[in-house]
């Protein structure tokens, strides 16, 4: 019984999603091509055409120059933020995924600015884990993060780089699993 109501209830969740991405579709006009399809495990992640599949997550690396701002607001369009990493397997994918010489926004900006340093919060709040990696540069409360192929530095909020954004993936049950 619990495994069938765990079916229902995911097909119920599959399809709500499936329609909230629709609407967000057809109410901005913006035409989206689920296409690149990846099939992991018993599951199918996919993400919008032009979005990079990593772990459930896509990821859309803008070709825009913008300021941070700017570039969380391009990204809030496209239903999704300014990339938050939450391990060293996300970093080293962002990393290698960047072009050489390409910096890109990252939801990361000073908080606060105090005698011991300065607090590294990203845009859900959390604090930065030092353990993860550092951030190079002067900073003060005007700064964000910027993510590079090696290194994250500290930048002007409003300077312009490419923004990476960053969602969740929508699931989809793989058709040949059993039920």
């Amino acid at each position: 019984f619990v495994l069938v109501l765990y079916s229902h209830v995911s097909r119920v969740l599959l399809i709500f999603k499936c329609f909230s991405y629709l609407f967000f579709a057809l109410s901005t006009g913006e035409k989206m091509d689920f296409s690149q399809n990846v099939n992991i495990s018993s599951h199918n992640y996919l993400c919008p055409n032009d979005w990079l599949l990593n772990q459930g997550k896509c990821y859309y690396f803008s070709t825009s120059f913008k300021t941070w701002k700017e570039s969380q607001r391009d990204c809030t369009q496209l239903q999704a933020h300014l990339l938050v990493i939450q391990n060293l397997d996300e970093l080293k994918f962002i990393q290698k995924s960047l072009k050489p010489g390409h910096f890109g926004w990252i939801g990361l900006h000073v908080t606060r600015v105090t005698s011991q340093g300065n607090l590294w919060m990203w845009i859900d709040e959390r604090f930065l884990v030092p353990q993860l990696f550092s951030v190079i540069g002067p900073t003060d409360d005007r700064s964000c993060a910027v993510i590079t192929g090696k290194q994250v530095y500290s930048e002007d909020c409003s300077s312009t780089f490419n923004g990476i954004c960053q969602r969740d993936a929508i699931l989809t049950h793989n058709r040949t699993s059993s039920v």
